[in-house]
């Protein structure tokens, strides 16, 4: 039958007869052995036929034990002689035992049945001995049977004549405490449970045995069966410090295992701190990183291979554990030196920035001197060139004013070419003039047709000239002072004549360098004296930053090094101890 189909029989035979009593015995019993009354979420029989029908445990463990001892085969059928019999009579009958119980038909009384009951013998222990009685005056009062042969307090059989529970096995005799698996309650409870067929209460022969007496000694801490419903209050204490003993020793366990693995270093911090994406102003805390990640785990990238959270921490990479409070300070040291090195950064780039506006600015002003320089020196050997026309001029006035240059640098060479000084600043070669103001000035030198093509075109550029040497004006000795700033050197006119192309390209090939020394290209390792302070200046502020940041004391003394001989360089240059 299904268990709501025992349930309502239950509740139906109840209400319809009394002498049904048989029936909702044989139903709880197949509710109990078959554990049913779990469904309901009850823990025993005893608390199903209570809460379901109000039956106290006397009333049903009577139910159950009538069903049991009259019904054929233990079944919902009650065995033939019986049928008929009241409860009150049946309950009677359950005191007799089996010989005294075929004695008993349909015309038998209830006052009959206890008459049978009281002609017993007296009842005698489960040893068959009589209880232990002591002569008056004894000292001793320890009940049990056969003249203090056993005991009541250490027996666990089965006994009518128990005078004294017996103790547990744990108690201290000076405080002892009873075992509560012995009372005829419990004994019901036990066999309602799952258990009854293991039980070593119910089954004594599965209990261990005493030395000595080899006594069984049943007791629920020897049992295995630790989820049964009867189990003693003392086995469940033991079980619970087992577990809690077991549990220490697998986070003990745990802890040593933990503390073999090696810290999260900075790089597994560092990767953690790029793979979740906070950034240098974000507000950072322990417990928003704990309520974000602490049931989260993953990893693949920025070097972390993996990360697991949990409510304590979070584990890097495999390695030990790191606190949320430990982590969120990590994470603030991180984002403390990102700060200071963005800070670095931006100051070394404006830094730089201005070491090159500098070195522009000087590059741009050596430039303009050069230009400057080249504009004077130009001027100058344009001056020279107009004097030595001017020493020159009548004798070869009417061949200048043809503009032939050809014919120009062959009268030239043939009046001026021989080898002579002429005192006057210039010195005149077969192939060249050289003009040098001064023993200690510097010479300028020009083969005759380079010469004759600069003079045609100062003369074409400035025919005042011409005219002011022509009239005898001394002042043409001023005459770089008329030239415009802005003029620039024209190039030289084609030549028509074969002739004077081929003279002028001899003379090209037989000029020689100028001997004034050309600026040079700007050396790029040349430094001076500013280049220096400005470096020196640098290299403090990244000093004194290297020590607020905490750097490693090898990054400190390398930089302490280049700024002590940058400060000796400086002093070098000023004292004049080194080139500037």
């Amino acid at each position: 039958m299904e268990y709501q189909d025992l349930k309502s029989g239950i509740r139906n035979h109840l209400n319809d007869a009394a002498e049904d009593f048989f029936m909702v015995g044989y139903f709880l019993r197949q509710i109990s052995e078959n554990a049913l009354f779990t469904e309901d979420g009850y823990k025993s029989i005893w608390d199903f036929a209570k809460g379901e029908y109000g039956l106290s445990t006397s009333s049903a463990s009577r139910f159950m034990a009538i069903n049991a001892r009259f019904s054929i085969d233990g079944g919902e059928h009650m065995a033939e002689k019986y049928i008929g019999m009241g409860v009150s009579k049946l309950q009677e009958m359950l005191g007799l035992p089996d010989e005294e119980l075929e004695k008993v038909t349909q015309e038998t009384t209830v006052r009959e049945i206890r008459a049978m009951k009281k002609k017993q013998e007296e009842p005698k222990s489960f040893f068959g001995l009589p209880k232990t009685v002591y002569p008056e005056g004894s000292l001793l009062s320890t009940k049990g049977c056969g003249d203090g042969k056993y005991t009541c307090f250490s027996c666990a059989r089965p006994c009518g004549i128990r005078q004294e529970e017996r103790y547990c096995r744990d108690a201290p005799l000076g405080n002892p405490f009873f075992c509560t698996q012995m009372s005829e309650e419990k004994r019901l409870d036990i066999e309602a449970g799952l258990f009854s067929k293991e039980c070593q209460f119910l089954n004594i022969e599965n209990a261990e045995t005493r030395e000595g007496d080899h006594e069984p000694t049943p007791c629920c801490q020897n049992c295995e069966n630790k989820t049964c419903f009867s189990r003693c209050d003392v086995a469940k204490k033991k079980d619970e410090d087992e577990r809690k003993k077991a549990q220490a020793e697998l986070q003990k366990q745990q802890k040593e295992a933990e503390a073999k693995k090696p810290e999260p270093s900075e790089r597994d911090i560092k990767a953690f701190y790029d793979w979740i994406g906070i950034k240098h102003t974000d507000n950072i805390s322990a417990d928003d990183l704990k309520a974000r990640y602490r049931n989260a785990g993953g990893g693949g990238a920025y070097g972390l291979k993996d990360y697991q959270g949990s409510a304590r921490g979070v584990r890097l990479n495999y390695k030990r554990e790191i606190t949320w409070v430990q982590l969120a300070k990590r994470f603030k040291e991180i984002q403390e030196a990102e700060k200071e090195k963005a800070d670095f950064v931006e100051r070394s780039n404006g830094a730089q920035k201005n070491v090159r506006d500098l070195i522009k600015q000087q590059e741009e002003k050596r430039q303009q001197e050069a230009e400057e320089k080249k504009a004077a020196q130009k001027l100058k050997e344009d001056g020279r060139l107009l004097k030595f026309y001017k020493d020159i001029y009548p004798s070869t006035r009417q061949i200048i004013a043809q503009r032939d240059k050809a014919a120009i640098t062959k009268e030239l060479k043939t009046l001026y070419g021989s080898t002579y000084e002429s005192g006057k600043g210039w010195t005149c070669y077969p192939d060249k003039i050289v003009f040098r103001d001064k023993p200690e000035a510097e010479q300028i030198q020009i083969t005759w047709g380079r010469f004759t093509t600069k003079l045609v075109d100062l003369l074409d550029r400035f025919p005042e000239t011409e005219r002011s040497i022509l009239s005898g004006d001394n002042t043409r000795q001023k005459e770089p002072d008329i030239i415009d700033a802005d003029f620039r050197e024209v190039e030289d006119e084609p030549r028509d004549d074969p002739a004077q192309e081929a003279a002028a390209a001899r003379d090209e090939l037989q000029e020689e360098p100028i001997t004034q020394e050309q600026d040079p290209e700007p050396d790029p390792e040349e430094y001076g004296r500013l280049d220096v302070d400005l470096l020196l200046d640098k290299y403090r502020r990244d000093l004194k930053a290297y020590h607020e940041a905490d750097c490693p004391p090898n990054m400190i003394k390398t930089q302490r090094i280049l700024v002590d001989a940058l400060a000796l360089l400086l002093e070098q240059i000023d004292q004049g101890g080194a080139e500037d």
